[in-house]
């Protein structure tokens, strides 16, 4: 499929994360699937009934998703003045459910395996997310400075983190 091919080409040029390439490409297939068109005779009133109506009931993160991903289509890949004059969906701040400290202290008792019981222990204190745990290496720990460092993160970046004594 060549538009699937172009999205990928161009966004790894711009060097975009596998999981937004991916992303795209999926918000691309379901605008065509649902517009059925040519992609030059695509018009600003297919994108904005495209949003209006089949993303109807979805969120805002989601709605601005599908709208980047066919600005970055249509006027990155193919070069179509799509000056879409949509404003971006707002998206509700919610502040982060957290756990007492006895509900994370039952969590981590209940877990009998050493190795995830660190990760756990980890990901909790460091506040590192699951792909840059994953990612970890051991010459990115300075466990006896009390802290680390996450290499090619989110957006491709690199960050320093801090190792809790426990």
């Amino acid at each position: 499929m060549r538009i699937k091919e172009a999205i990928s080409r161009e966004a790894s040029r711009r060097r975009y994360s596998k999981r937004t390439i991916e992303t795209y490409q999926f918000c691309v297939r379901k605008f065509f699937e649902y517009c059925k068109k040519d992609p030059k005779k695509v018009s600003k009133k297919d994108i904005r009934e495209f949003l209006e109506i089949s993303l109807k009931n979805k969120s805002g993160n989601t709605i601005n998703v599908y709208l980047n991903s066919l600005k970055f289509y249509f006027e990155e890949i193919l070069g179509k003045k799509m000056k879409l004059n949509i404003k971006y969906s707002k998206v509700p701040e919610k502040l982060p459910e957290i756990l007492s400290k006895e509900e994370i202290k039952k969590l981590l008792s209940s877990i009998n395996n050493s190795k995830h019981k660190l990760m756990i222990k980890l990901l909790y204190s460091s506040g590192l997310r699951v792909s840059e745990l994953t990612n970890l290496k051991i010459k990115d720990l300075y466990i006896e400075k009390g802290y680390g460092f996450v290499r090619s993160g989110k957006g491709n970046k690199d960050r320093i983190f801090i190792i809790a004594e426990n």
